[in-house]
């Protein structure tokens, strides 16, 4: 891995190495090494560990009232292979892993087991570097910030989405729409705020920190207006 190189995936993840061979190290597949401390194996084992406490800490943030049950699916959606996958892809991230002469290059770098194994050993090796979990929370947080905000989160009780759906087709009358009314704070911690209208009119409005949290709380205001509650 060159200069140029380390300088560029520096750029892209937002952090800078003092140890440089920690950064060339998440990026060393197996094939170039079977040892350990040589490849991103066992920081892929750390880095499993650290993002589930990272997403596991950020989800109980923003959503204090959920159970374990809820907690567990959601940070299950944000953790698994695909989400990490893409965040490698969308940065072509994995562009940069070192495999072996001869291999089969592009089908490996291309997989997303690789690519989520790239994205888990790169949370170890700023942890190791900065012996700063702070560090750590920027990255994870700033790179898996849309898969955090389009969360499939609803009311704990009541969907008020479906009760809402379920009265404008009994009624005959137009679809809810939930048009964006604006987006504040950080990628990582954005809150969005949507309006609730039914045949142009709006109804109500709402915020949270996921648009289909927001659209839930806009659909609860429109229906407790409905029925004055």
């Amino acid at each position: 891995m060159t200069e140029k190189e380390i300088k560029e995936i520096e750029k892209i993840i937002g952090y800078e190495f003092k140890d440089k061979t920690l950064l060339k190290r998440a990026f060393t597949h197996s094939s170039v090494s079977s040892v350990n401390t040589e490849n991103y194996q066992s920081l892929e084992y750390l880095g499993d560990a650290i993002l589930d406490f990272v997403v596991a800490e950020r989800l109980m943030e923003i959503h204090p009232d959920a159970d374990e049950g809820e907690l567990t699916v959601l940070r299950s959606e944000i953790v698994s292979k695909e989400p990490l996958a893409k965040v490698i892809g969308d940065h072509k991230l994995n562009i940069y892993l070192d495999v072996k002469k001869g291999e089969d290059v592009k089908s490996i770098r291309s997989g997303k087991k690789v690519m989520s194994d790239i994205f888990e050993a790169v949370t170890a090796a700023i942890y190791y570097d900065s012996k700063n979990l702070d560090e750590v929370k920027k990255f994870v947080l700033s790179k898996l910030a849309s898969t955090f905000n389009e969360l499939n989160v609803t009311d704990k009780n009541e969907n008020y989405k479906s009760l809402l759906k379920e009265y404008c087709d009994k009624h005959k009358l137009d679809q809810p729409d939930y048009p964006p009314v604006s987006e504040s704070g950080p990628d990582h911690n954005k809150i969005f705020t949507v309006a609730c209208l039914i045949g142009g009119d709006k109804f109500g409005e709402g915020s949270g920190h996921s648009k289909k949290e927001a659209e839930q709380h806009a659909a609860e205001a429109a229906y407790n207006r409905i029925f004055n509650k």
